[in-house]
């Protein structure tokens, strides 16, 4: 057993194999632990898990981690992994240091997006996988959205209801490229404009892209909404918000 002070975090990463091959904890450790020398730790053990988001968990002291990794990254090659693996022991050592162009290309890739979809949706038990609820379709949200010229035409997402009991409006998985409405939101009487902007506001991630965290040009593109106030207020006014 591992002794010393532990220190318990995760992150979410946001989500080429030449032959498609299916990565083991064993080489996946073999990657993080030539890169885990150069950050000074000695001890270093890394494997996947089923996990419903895309993101890693880590514990370590001084000199040992440990890493478990969503499999939605067990087909990556190893220059992906081995620049997952900087990033995260320079993160965990204080250091300031960005994805690189390998592994955004990697994960942002529509095919792998397609692919691990279907997996998180199978994962995600509070979502429909329906965009036609009992009173409003939100595929009707996205043709006025295009009608306004709000969104590309291009624009590739997958719109479903949540059922849980959030007071959050809406939500968005940014790789998986999933939007979903709250539930509470499929009833009589809400205006349409409620239902486009909180589908709106959440498509504005995927249209900002992977490792994009300019809130301010966030907050610009859904000021562009005609009506966000609006929304913003009758939101508020029923106890959720975005």
């Amino acid at each position: 057993m591992r002794k010393g002070n532990t220190v318990g975090d995760e992150v979410l990463i946001a989500t080429y194999n030449s032959k498609n091959r299916t990565v083991t904890d064993g080489h996946l450790t073999e990657i993080f632990s030539a890169v885990g020398q150069r950050y000074g730790y000695e001890d270093v053990k890394a494997e996947f898990a089923p996990l419903k988001d895309f993101k890693v968990r880590w514990q370590r002291s001084y000199n040992w981690a440990i890493f478990t990794i969503s499999d939605y990254l067990d087909r990556a090659p190893d220059a992906v992994l081995e620049d997952l693996a900087a990033v995260l022991f320079a993160k965990i050592t204080g250091e300031n240091r960005e994805y690189g162009d390998v592994f955004i290309n990697y994960i942002t890739d529509r095919n792998l997006t397609r692919t691990n979809r279907k997996d998180f949706l199978k994962r995600s038990r509070n979502l429909s996988k329906e965009s036609i609820g009992d009173y409003h379709d939100l595929n009707d949200c996205v043709n006025r959205l295009r009608d306004m010229r709000l969104i590309p035409d291009d624009i590739e997402c997958v719109l479903t209801w949540d059922s849980s009991e959030s007071p959050k409006a809406a939500g968005c998985s940014l790789l998986q490229a999933v939007v979903w409405v709250n539930k509470a939101l499929d009833t009589k009487g809400v205006p349409e404009h409620v239902l486009d902007y909180s589908v709106y506001s959440e498509m504005c991630h995927l249209i900002q892209g992977f490792n994009n965290n300019d809130e301010i040009g966030y907050r610009r593109l859904c000021s562009m909404h005609p009506m966000a106030s609006d929304a913003i207020m009758w939101l508020n006014e029923h106890g959720m918000y975005l």
